[in-house]
């Protein structure tokens, strides 16, 4: 997919969540903490990480809910992206533990594949 293509995504992505202009403040916040922590993200990793964020924006603001997280299951992802993962969360009110542990993922295929 060319730069145009996910462009066009990213839109469609964001033209769907209720809460665009908190999904986009949010969005933006979390790429500058992911280029200060070092890590690099791909185009694609950057589109699944939009759609990650404008549905915790809406489970924040709505009062959503996902299921309960093991912690255990998340053991050997490394304490940077789990760091990471929690600063982020915690730019928003009303979200379960568990949520760090999902949003983590991102940042460690991230970082592995940097």
């Amino acid at each position: 997919m060319s730069k145009e293509d996910y462009q066009v995504k990213f839109d469609e992505i964001l033209g769907r969540c209720p809460y665009q202009e908190v999904a986009k403040e949010k969005l933006a916040t979390t790429l500058e903490m992911v280029e200060a922590a070092g890590i690099k993200m791909t185009l694609l990793q950057q589109l699944t990480l939009t759609s990650h964020l404008c549905a915790m924006v809406e489970r924040s603001k709505d009062g959503g809910e996902i299921p309960e997280i093991d912690p255990e299951m998340f053991s050997e992802v490394s304490d940077l992206a789990v760091n990471l993962a929690e600063q982020v969360c915690n730019l928003l009110p009303n979200l379960a533990v568990g949520e760090k542990y999902l949003l983590s993922i991102h940042f460690e295929t991230a970082r592995l594949n940097s």
